[in-house]
């Protein structure tokens, strides 16, 4: 019989492993069904220079994707020092999420095919070439470039993965703090909705540089963007419960102790925690709660049971029920 532990660890090595083979299966295999559409040698939309040097080159997008598990460390070590049931809960939410929107990004840019805005200039046309007169359209026939994997490239342009990824990652970044924080269900501070914003900001920021450097059409990066900000509620909100919870900084239970079913409290890595519905949640260590503002004041809370005592319409003081 396997330990609560052994079962916890077993448990979500599974979902490590699929989200890993998942992204190699998206990022080695899935390049052999790039397809290469026809495409308009009139077309403007796909005539502009390469711009050699882009603002953000894929290695800074890397950088600003480490930013969000930085975070979720840091965040582990101030609010929530070494519950490591919450540490693992995030950086899980993360990866799965940047296995699940890198591996969709990919599928759908080699699928769609759809040419670059500097796609003509990478084609690099040989002199003369022409549309066919039949259907209007030409292939990479008349393309003076040897790189192949240059060309290939130029028609992933739907939809933007930089777009989707930065969403992604930084809208997951900006929900945990929100989270922590518990931006909705304590009093406002602008600080804090500045903080929450700024990951949201330089995200979209990244969107507007893949327009500028002509890697993608607007389209392309609007249509990235808010698919990423889907993935990224999708995801973080199977491992968090939503902002307006009072324990919104509070990791969902493992499902090895929920699918118990007999215990209320359950393991969380060195911590012991009690989750109830979110109605019912009062932290009595806790002086933001209801119940620890009464106690602060020198109040005593006693908890309401139906089956010994019943409430009059015209006062609010507990009668006994008699048996």
């Amino acid at each position: 019989m396997l330990s609560s532990k052994a079962r916890l660890v077993l448990s979500y090595s599974v979902d490590w492993a699929i989200l890993i083979v998942v992204a190699l299966f998206a990022h080695f295999y899935l390049n052999q069904l790039q397809q290469i559409p026809e495409f308009d040698l009139t077309d403007t939309s796909i005539q502009y220079s390469i711009k050699e040097v882009q603002t953000v080159s894929n290695a800074l997008l890397v950088v600003v994707l480490v930013l969000p598990y930085l975070t979720i460390v840091a965040g582990n070590l101030f609010f929530n020092f070494r519950d490591w049931w919450d540490l693992h809960a995030g950086l899980l939410g993360l990866s799965v999420l940047y296995s699940a929107s890198g591996s969709f990004v990919q599928f759908v840019r080699i699928t769609a095919g759809r040419p670059r805005p500097d796609f003509i200039a990478r084609c690099n046309p040989a002199p003369g070439s022409i549309n066919s007169p039949v259907f209007g359209l030409t292939n990479t026939t008349i393309c003076q470039s040897t790189d192949a994997a240059f060309i290939k490239d130029g028609m992933r342009s739907f939809f933007s993965g930089h777009a989707i990824l930065s969403a992604a990652g930084l809208g997951f970044m900006s929900l945990y703090l929100a989270g922590k924080l518990r931006l909705f269900s304590r009093p406002a501070y602008t600080y804090k909705v500045w903080l929450i914003f700024s990951p949201l900001i330089l995200s979209i920021w990244i969107c507007l540089t893949r327009i500028a450097d002509r890697r993608h059409h607007s389209s392309d990066v609007a249509t990235g963007f808010f698919i990423g900000l889907l993935f990224c509620y999708i995801s973080y909100r199977q491992f968090y419960p939503p902002l307006g919870d009072p324990e919104c900084n509070i990791p969902y239970p493992s499902r090895t102790m929920t699918e118990n079913g007999s215990n209320p409290r359950e393991y969380t890595g060195l911590r012991f925690q009690t989750r109830m519905p979110g109605w019912m949640r009062l932290n009595s260590s806790s002086r933001d709660s209801p119940r620890g503002e009464l106690e602060s004041m020198g109040f005593m809370t006693t908890p309401f049971d139906p089956r010994l005592e019943s409430y009059r319409l015209d006062t609010r003081d507990p009668v006994p029920t008699t048996s």
